[in-house]
């Protein structure tokens, strides 16, 4: 059975318009919400960029019950992987059971503009791989000595542990990360758009990891994030999810390309009838249940939508009510 649910985006939206979102989903009845962890945003102009991590605590302490958690935080260069411990532990201890962290390799655009060198991709994975250990030992041991490749942690303790065991899913979208997420996660995150790649790398990656740490692969949360819009103007649809057209080219998530205004005359290279096939650009329910149903018959298990519409609150509203409750085996989000 496939969930739905959406990934709010600090770099398109303010961050006050963004709470009023989540209140919207869980009014709706969405029990998750994924928020993006940016410094820097795909796209130059009319951008944002709030930062998550007081969000999270807001948008926690102003609803009820939702989920909320990040997709995805790198604790590789300008995030401290001990200070990620300590954040979302605090959240938890506060909000139990209602917080949940992603992590990943990150983008130049997030870690080179806060003083960093963008290292290799060798080095990013092996810095996440320490990182997830490092987050795991101090939300569970007290007074932790780690002495890694690229971390040292030195009688560190948390003195405010996380109420509950919170999720930490992996984002992949290469077989190495993907086998990560299998052995290390508790699930695999991914944007990858194309099916075949999907298939035959990702998920075997990812089972793999999963096997050789004792896990079940089936039992663990596959999830994809798409682009996401809808107006019945199709015109007005695609204008709107036109913002991500920079995150399209998978080049920028590896290249040491850190400026979102070069990133944007890249972008703008595409057409729109790419960002309608590459995304989730819709004027009807019956479109959107359709092109949804490829992700269920794949075998993820989450499929959430980041939400770029003309209308944000009319777009949760559609899939609330006409889109999830039709797609064979799909509901509303939940843990």
């Amino acid at each position: 059975m496939a969930r739905i649910s959406f990934m709010v985006a600090h770099e398109q939206t303010s961050s006050r318009d963004l709470l009023k979102d989540v209140a919207l989903m869980e009014e709706a009845g969405f029990e998750r919400c994924w928020s993006s962890d940016h410094y820097m945003p795909w796209w130059h102009t009319g951008a944002t960029g709030g930062a998550t991590w007081p969000w999270l605590g807001v948008a926690l302490a102003r609803t009820s019950d939702i989920q909320v958690g990040t997709s995805v935080t790198a604790p590789i260069l300008r995030y401290n992987p001990a200070i990620v411990a300590q954040v979302f532990a605090t959240l938890d201890h506060m909000f139990p059971g209602r917080t949940f962290l992603t992590v990943g390799t990150g983008e130049s655009l997030n870690e080179v503009p806060t003083g960093h060198e963008w290292p290799s991709g060798r080095e990013r994975l092996g810095r996440l791989e320490e990182a997830i250990q490092v987050i795991r030992r101090l939300w569970s041991e007290d007074w932790v000595d780690f002495e890694g490749t690229y971390y040292n942690i030195r009688k560190s303790n948390l003195y405010t542990k996380p109420e509950t065991e919170i999720p930490l899913y992996v984002a992949a979208m290469g077989s190495q990360a993907a086998e990560l997420a299998g052995s290390m996660g508790d699930g695999l995150v991914t944007n990858e758009g194309d099916m075949g790649t999907i298939k035959d790398r990702l998920f075997p990656a990812f089972e793999r990891g999963a096997r050789r740490a004792d896990k079940d692969p089936d039992s663990m949360l596959k999830a994809v994030f798409v682009v996401s819009s809808y107006h019945e103007d199709k015109k007005k649809a695609l204008e709107s999810a036109g913002y991500w057209k920079g995150a399209m080219i998978k080049a920028f998530f590896e290249a040491d390309y850190p400026d979102p205004r070069k990133i944007e005359e890249n972008g703008r290279a595409l057409g729109n009838d790419s960002m309608e096939k590459m995304g989730l650009v819709i004027s009807s329910a019956e479109e959107g249940i359709k092109k949804l149903q490829k992700y269920v018959d794949l075998g993820f298990t989450d499929i959430v939508l980041i939400n770029s519409s003309p209308d944000r609150a009319r777009f949760i509203e559609l899939v609330a009510q006409e889109i999830a409750p039709v797609i064979e085996g799909t509901r509303v989000a939940e843990a």
